[in-house]
């Protein structure tokens, strides 16, 4: 028979909204490496190393123990979403607060994406009528300057673009980032397209792409080429205060879209240079994670 805490905890999972427990679905399938429909200490243990995360002797059966209904030393979906359930009514500890970081960086990962996606869409379609006489690949011909210092002038609104989002998220600090967040970043490849655009080569690669759009009138449909993503919604247990956070988020994304701009502008005008710090360091710390695993270096 449940008891009354567990039939608590049930009545109240059954108003978590459905993407919120699909989220939670989703974090126990990347937990349960082994596919057979629960997590044990040696998965956990995976885990919780592979987030830069060294659990203490004991720790990690604690955690599997605290949260393990039917005794069987390991964690099934059910005991899995009345755990996420519980932690949403207080702050998350142990166990919860680890599947909170996973969910929460992945998330944050997309958001950081989402936002870069829709700037680099936000300029290319804006500055596309200075490209329509772009030569093709094959065909040898001088770059007009002009190109060139709209390129520039790409790159400084996308290390603006970099610094703000980063920050906005909480993930960034000058020159260093969250651990989880590059974890997140450097596994899924999401940000690579965005950073490989401060090159010249590969800029004037996207630009083509707008040319085309502009000259035949059809949307892009390079599935190489990501274009304006709606923004996702900001994970909340609370549906009234999720929609209040996405209307924010979406004033937000506004307002430094503007501010952006402005500010380029402005440096530009007094004659300070905004050098890619923030982009370059990212692109470091990801090309030196992806080397030390081919070398096998932890």
């Amino acid at each position: 028979m449940m008891s009354a805490r567990r039939a608590s905890a049930a009545a109240a999972r059954d108003q978590v909204p459905p993407e919120i427990r699909m989220k939670w679905q989703q974090a126990f399938a990347d937990f349960d490496l082994k596919q057979n429909g629960v997590i044990d200490v040696e998965e956990l243990t995976t885990v919780m190393r592979s987030l830069k995360m060294n659990p203490l002797a004991g720790e990690v059966e604690a955690m599997i123990a605290a949260v393990d209904h039917d005794g069987d030393n390991a964690v099934n979906l059910d005991d899995f979403e009345m755990m996420m359930t519980c932690a949403g009514r207080g702050s998350p500890t142990g166990f919860s607060h680890i599947v909170e970081r996973h969910i929460k960086m992945g998330d944050v990962a997309m958001l950081v994406t989402n936002e870069c996606t829709n700037f680099v869409d936000r300029f290319c379609r804006e500055h596309v009528m200075e490209y329509m006489d772009l030569p093709d690949p094959d065909e040898k011909a001088e770059h007009k300057f002009a190109w060139f210092d709209t390129y520039k002038k790409f790159c400084e609104e996308a290390e603006l673009t970099m610094q703000n989002t980063l920050v906005l998220w909480g993930v960034a600090a000058q020159k260093s980032f969250d651990d989880d967040f590059l974890e997140s970043v450097n596994q899924s490849n999401i940000l690579d397209d965005f950073l490989s655009l401060t090159e010249y080569e590969k800029f004037i690669n996207r630009m083509r792409s707008y040319v085309e759009m502009q000259r035949t009138g059809a949307p892009l449909v390079d599935d190489t080429v990501p274009v304006h993503l709606p923004r996702p919604m900001t994970p909340h247990t609370r549906a009234k205060t999720q929609q209040r956070l996405s209307e924010l988020d979406s004033e937000l994304a506004a307002l430094d879209s503007r501010r952006v701009q402005l500010l380029a502008e402005r440096r530009r005008l007094i004659g300070c240079e905004v050098a890619p710090i923030t982009t370059s360091c990212l692109k470091h710390e990801l090309e030196m994670r992806r080397w030390h695993e081919d070398v096998g270096l932890d």
